[in-house]
């Protein structure tokens, strides 16, 4: 059966019943050679299409599969026009196309050329989310990243950032709640619950093995400050050295969400965690200074107690957020504790290590931040033994 036949005969069954409204029309091109070229068609979109037709799952389910095939470019986007104001129905033969399809009545190819007819014609209204590829090229160690969506976005509120030693800003995000089926247990154990940014040799690298991914980088991302509410694209992975816990690494782009829901560049909004230390605000007064004390050596299933110190040299300093990120001698477990110094310029924490934890040299690193300060960042270590 040819594509026209299946139209013409779909065609006579028109309901226009169905309305999809998402934010931006496209028009989507697909050549013979670049369906040839790209990967197949993954199963969970052909079960979405199933379950579709049979009403079991909702509109906006099914379009997030024609949304994954824009994205990991198995439907080719070009440069698209808004749509009219007038909303249009999906054609109802459309759950019959999909599901003939789903049983294999169809092939993939005849299968979307009717999604891209629709989309073509303003029936089917998508917003396509674009990443930097070239971003790759300058991730260290690539290998120890599984990519789930190559390019994917999320929304929430910034929860933490800290510069760390491979030029990479860390910066943990809570998620709006639409998105917390992404992140996972290691999300919770270690990082809040957050997910994971990484936008990739923001910083100076005093990390060896990073050195040279960062060579010839340019594209600094401005990075709103903690408690702006955000847009984030990038790529969704897990971090295979870090308990599999979920990332958006290389982060392509940061907005930040207006009250009104538009969204705008961080650099418009005149509040910025600066990336180049060149563009730094002048209206610093002073240096932090971080200090550590706590157990240099301890035995494995103790409880490690430590009070972060800041002073400004020579006085201390109160209401600092601090943040604190240890690492384990194995490198495969973290902890992170964050508040903010009490009038003595102290921040006290505690928690127990693990009776099976690997013996080593467990490394603290501090971020301290104030208004008024340049930010301070300090890394301490301590040794771990087995218990005697």
């Amino acid at each position: 059966m040819s594509l026209l036949e299946l139209d013409c005969k779909l065609a006579r069954n028109l309901n226009p019943s169905l309305i999809l409204v998402i934010s931006l029309v496209i028009l989507v091109s697909l050549s013979a050679s670049a369906m040839t070229q790209t990967p197949s068609i993954p199963a969970w979109i052909k079960n979405n299409a199933k379950w579709w037709s049979e009403g079991q799952i909702k509109d906006s389910d099914f379009t997030k599969g024609i949304q994954y095939l824009i994205n990991q470019g198995i439907m080719k986007i070009s440069e698209a026009k808004p749509s009219s104001s007038q909303s249009q129905g999906i054609p109802s033969w459309i759950k019959n196309n999909a599901k003939w399809w789903s049983e294999g009545q169809i092939d993939d190819s005849e299968f979307v050329k009717g999604i891209q007819y629709l989309v073509s014609n303003g029936v089917i209204v998508v917003e396509t989310v674009q990443c930097d590829q070239i971003l790759w090229e300058h991730v260290y160690h690539p290998q120890r990243l599984n990519i789930i969506d190559l390019c994917t976005q999320v929304t929430g509120t910034i929860e933490n950032i800290r510069a760390e030693k491979d030029g990479d800003y860390h910066i943990r995000l809570a998620l709006d709640p639409k998105y917390h089926d992404m992140i996972n247990q290691a999300n919770v154990d270690q990082q809040h619950g957050d997910i994971v940014l990484e936008t990739i040799c923001q910083n100076p690298i005093e990390q060896v093995d990073a050195v040279a991914s960062c060579q010839d980088f340019i594209d600094n991302i401005d990075i709103p400050p903690v408690g702006t509410h955000v847009k984030v694209t990038g790529s969704y992975v897990f971090d295979l050295e870090h308990s599999s816990w979920a990332e958006i690494h290389p982060v392509s782009s940061i907005e930040v969400i207006l009250q009104n829901g538009t969204t705008i560049s961080a650099s418009n909004t005149g509040a910025t965690v600066q990336n180049n230390p060149a563009s730094k605000q002048n209206s610093t007064i002073g240096t932090l200074h971080i200090d550590l004390a706590e157990q240099d050596y301890i035995a494995r299933g103790s409880i490690q107690s430590m009070t972060v110190e800041v002073t400004d040299g020579t006085n201390p300093v109160s209401d600092a957020p601090v943040s604190v990120h240890v690492i384990y001698a194995s490198g495969n477990t973290t902890k992170d504790f964050t508040g903010t110094t009490d009038s003595d310029g102290a921040f006290e924490l505690s928690w127990k290590i693990g009776g099976n934890s690997k013996p080593g040299t467990f490394e603290v690193d501090i971020d301290a931040s104030k208004e008024g300060f340049s930010p301070a960042h300090q890394t301490f270590w301590f040794e771990v033994v087995p218990a005697s």
